[in-house]
């Protein structure tokens, strides 16, 4: 009684903190829907800023030339745009590829230099630049033609130090991509969200903007951070800036649709996150607002919860799951050959009625109607075509397992002298 006690209070608590989150995202994207207007920016104006677009690739032979095409196909002044690729020592035909567009456009410049991972790449392009702002572009994501015109009009506002884009994925396929889909699609909507509150904890590698003075001030990427697009957000807001979000501009990136590639991407940026975020733990102060109150706390006490729910639950379920399988057999479902035999209808009726009946159902379905609906919202507001049938279900189902999986790998690697890292790729 005691142990059935302790996992409805533990439920509860972990239900409230949810829906409490939830509501309060759903309330900030209300009260400040103003905000997801851009800043008006006429794409033809002669006085627009040069911005240099920083390519970093290792061996994005299959990717870079798609990259490269979406960067010159930009809806903004074409004297206003210089396209650097940073080859960091590939053993493919990046640097050749590359070479080839840049002989047909005069605004692609091509470097090469010795293998040093991406934020050296970065660090390199940085020093070269011309351009007042900088944008970092991963070697295998696609810029829409109106990103750029949709986010360069934040910087209007002088504290305005980085802004980002809108974030999904190039073609889903399959179980983990059309997972993942839905993740972005999710990450979208919060992204916007931390915007409005002005606690925006990463600055993506896909087509984030940054004022080039705030490197010649504070200094380029961390070349020996995991995951630097973390670490340069929080030392932006560290130094009391503003990082704002456009949920029109639209970044197409290809994602893991394997199973170890997928976890050791993730293991990479949550340990990185978790990293950071010790090296930067002065952001906890009140003095960071919602950063330290609400965004850092609540994206710890997520992991927490999520991962001691999913632990309890597979340890609470196997030899619930085993009987119900057990029981299902002997009233004469085969679940192999699909045959039905003696099969007693009203058995197995009461079984899933005892279930409908355990009262933290109702929160389970207002969260996930929650979910959805953010979902389907954000699809429309950023003019996505793609179907959702499948990303919902894969993400409702399973996303919970993923995400304590995802966190919890990285710390028992670690634990038994594993190295998290890029390995042989450094990007």
């Amino acid at each position: 009684m005691e142990e059935i006690v302790l996992y409805y209070i533990a439920v509860g608590l972990i239900s409230y903190f949810g829906l409490f989150t939830t509501v309060f995202f759903i309330m900030t994207f209300i009260e400040y829907k103003k905000k997801l207007q851009d800043p008006y920016v006429n794409p033809t104006d002669k006085n627009l800023p040069k911005v240099s677009i920083l390519v970093p690739a290792y061996n994005e032979e299959k990717a870079i030339v798609r990259t490269i095409k979406s960067l010159q196909e930009l809806n903004y002044p074409k004297d206003k745009v210089e396209i650097m690729v940073i080859d960091d020592g590939s053993n493919d035909r990046t640097y050749e590829l590359s070479k080839k567009l840049a002989k047909e456009d005069s605004r692609i410049i091509v470097y090469t230099k010795q293998n040093g991972g991406k934020g050296s790449a970065l660090n390199y392009g940085i020093a070269k630049a011309k351009g007042e702002f900088i944008i970092s572009m991963d070697a295998d994501s696609f810029a829409s033609k109106d990103a750029l015109i949709h986010m360069i009009g934040y910087f209007q506002d002088k504290k305005v130090m980085a802004v980002t884009p809108s974030m999904t994925l190039y073609k889903p396929k399959g179980f983990l991509q059309n997972l993942q889909f839905a993740e972005y699609t999710l990450g979208i909507f919060l992204r916007k969200t931390f915007g409005m509150l002005n606690c925006i904890h990463v600055t993506p590698g896909p087509f984030s903007i940054y004022r080039k003075a705030f490197f010649n001030k504070y200094g380029g990427y961390d070349e020996n951070n995991l995951t630097e697009d973390i670490d340069i957000a929080l030392r932006i807001q560290k130094n009391g800036y503003k990082i704002e979000n456009s949920i029109h501009a639209g970044i197409y990136t290809i994602a893991p649709n394997k199973f170890k590639p997928l976890l050791k991407q993730r293991m990479r940026w949550y340990y990185g996150f978790t990293s950071n975020v010790l090296k930067n733990k002065d952001l906890f102060h009140p003095k960071f607002g919602y950063m330290a109150v609400l965004m850092l706390p609540s994206a710890f006490l997520s992991v927490f919860f999520s991962v001691m729910l999913a632990l309890y639950f597979i340890y609470k379920n196997i030899d619930y799951f085993i009987a119900r399988l057990t029981e299902l057999s002997v009233t004469g479902l085969n679940l192999f050959s699909l045959e039905l035999k003696n099969f007693n209808l009203q058995n197995n009726i009461n079984l899933i009625t005892s279930e409908l009946t355990n009262p933290l159902l109702a929160i389970v379905i207002v969260a996930m109607c929650f979910t959805i609906g953010i979902l389907l919202y954000t699809r429309k507001k950023t003019k996505n075509e793609r179907g959702m049938f499948l990303p919902i279900l894969y993400f409702l189902l399973t996303y919970w397992f993923f995400y304590s999986l995802w966190w919890v790998s990285p710390f028992v690697y670690k634990l038994f002298g594993g190295k998290i890292g890029w390995g042989k790729r450094k990007h």
